[in-house]
């Protein structure tokens, strides 16, 4: 969409779907001059815009003014923002608009798909959630320590709309999704083959258990549908959709995603056993010992950072995270021996050929545990990528040796 054309759409959002405008009707009862709709941002390019946003919109037909409140902002220029990370103590924070247009022609000029949800509240709902979110956004609860999956920008809104429904939409919503954690986030960002493998490695065996509706909703999409399918019951008592009207007000289109994650593991098994040929292959080169150093440091850094995360950080996707056993810290031990190699010292090529089998037969031991029902985490890519180059570094070095040994 053209942003000249984004701006004369949204521009059409200033006139309330109810076209409720009396002060009579706004006077009849406190909320009844509100409409209160859900905008969903479909995802965007950046990795941190992969699972999308929301906003609650109040518009108030006797003052003419609008709210948008949304959750899950953050500043990389805050004080220790990559510390934090680390840590797992994200802290970020609610936020309010009141020119709902130029957000909307924002995310538009994006070319991100945007909806927008007109809820059926009463007036009594409706001032509720306008008294939680001025609440909310007061400086001294405006911050919160955030999580991607348990509390975010969706978590925080459908929590809100489900205070004021009287727990309507967790009533719907207990029922498996028949999704785990980790399809919903492979399918987000497979267009990235890189992040893709970062978030493959990185997640722990938490985010492989299939996800409530409820817990699905962590995704703004989710959100979205699930709420054209939840029923509430209005003052007779009978029930209605929650979702009032629904309408796109951006097409999008630029950043696709699809229903379900792409297969992607013969790629990794191929990759790995290409790999693992070359260093085999190169084994008495020259070559060999700078791709051997670069494989054992990638391995220490990843298994550094898959330990930290598991035991001395607050994220709870990435505990019991299976992948220590193809990437683990012992390979510092090949990372020394290598250096010890490449220095001509006489016990450098023993010790590397060791730490190498090691290495080889964790990665085996993590392959093998797939056949007990415990071990079921989601990284069969990951076991069939480093296997083959960790048997294969330990080949090469084995030819080396043979190469280097008296006759």
């Amino acid at each position: 969409m053209k942003p000249i054309g984004a701006l004369l759409l949204v521009a059409l959002l200033q006139v309330p779907v109810t076209g409720s405008w009396s002060p009579v009707t706004a006077q009849a009862e406190p909320g009844a001059e509100l409409t209160v709709s859900l905008l969903t941002f479909d995802p965007g390019g950046r990795v941190w815009e992969r699972f999308g946003h929301n906003a609650i919109w109040l518009h108030d037909a006797s003052k003419g003014s609008d709210a948008l409140y949304d959750y899950g902002r953050f500043s990389f220029q805050r004080p220790h923002f990559i510390l934090r990370f680390i840590q797992g103590r994200m802290w970020y924070s609610m936020g309010l608009e009141s020119n709902v247009a130029g957000v909307v022609a924002a995310y538009a000029a994006q070319g991100r798909k945007i909806w927008m949800q007109e809820l059926d509240l009463t007036p009594t709902q409706r001032a509720r959630l306008r008294e939680f979110l001025e609440w909310n956004i007061q400086p001294e609860h405006a911050e919160y320590f955030y999580d991607y999956y348990r509390d975010n920008c969706s978590t925080r809104i459908r929590d809100a709309i489900d205070s004021v429904l009287g727990g309507a939409i967790r009533r719907y919503a207990g029922t498996g999704s028949g999704m785990t954690w980790r399809d919903e986030t492979r399918r987000l960002n497979q267009h990235n083959a890189a992040l893709n493998a970062g978030l493959l490695v990185a997640l722990g065996r938490p985010v492989d258990a299939e996800m409530s509706r409820w817990e699905q909703m962590f995704l703004p999409m989710r959100l979205r549908q699930h709420l054209d399918s939840v029923q509430v019951s209005g003052a007779d008592g009978i029930a209605r959709p929650l979702v009032k009207s629904e309408r796109v007000v951006a097409a999008g289109g630029r950043w696709p995603v699809p229903e379900r994650p792409a297969n992607w593991l013969w790629g990794y098994l191929l990759t790995g056993l290409v790999a693992g040929a070359v260093l085999v292959a190169l084994g008495r080169s020259v070559a060999f010992l700078p791709l051997a150093m670069l494989w054992a440091l990638l391995v220490s850094v990843l298994g550094g950072l898959l330990a930290w995360f598991w035991i001395f950080s607050r994220h709870v996707a990435t505990y019991r995270n299976e992948n220590l056993f193809p990437l683990n810290v012992l390979a510092v031990g090949l990372l020394v021996a290598l250096g010890a190699v490449a220095l001509r010292r006489g016990w450098g090529l023993r010790v590397a050929r060791r730490c190498a089998g090691l290495l080889t037969g964790m990665a085996g031991l993590g392959l093998l545990l797939k056949l007990v029902p415990w071990f079921r985490q989601h990284n069969l890519e990951i076991l069939l990528l480093a296997l083959p180059v960790h048997a294969g570094l330990w080949l090469g070095l084995r030819r080396r040796a043979t190469a280097s040994a008296p006759s």
